[in-house]
């Protein structure tokens, strides 16, 4: 099973943990390009840490591109705030609600 598709089922599974929360965390950041914050990686046990390698991988090589899309969708639903752009913003600039999101995120490891 790819990286995507396990963690949308430990999601589905309604898995709460903090080593979730950093892999929700690094996907969202890999599709939204938002800023990542890799000391959250060394805190991952050994299987969660491998699931953020392949999770990795497999954006690197655009490998699985339904399954993340799911999966994104899923974070997205979790984070309505990421969906909507800021009046007035310029292309490629993260808005307020990208920085609370991110930040509230970071914030519950």
């Amino acid at each position: 099973m790819n990286a995507a598709k396990r963690i949308k089922k430990r999601m589905d599974e309604g898995g709460q943990c903090k080593q979730l929360a950093v892999l929700k965390q690094l996907a969202l950041a890999l599709e939204l390009k938002l800023p990542f914050d890799v000391a959250g990686l060394a805190a991952l046990d050994a299987a969660h840490f491998e699931l953020a390698q392949h999770l990795l991988a497999d954006w690197h090589g655009e490998l699985h591109i339904d399954a993340r899309g799911r999966l994104i969708e899923r974070l997205l639903a979790e984070n309505p705030a990421l969906m909507r752009p800021a009046s007035g913003r310029r292309p490629g600039s993260r808005s307020q609600a990208a920085v609370a999101a991110s930040a509230t995120v970071t914030q519950s490891r």
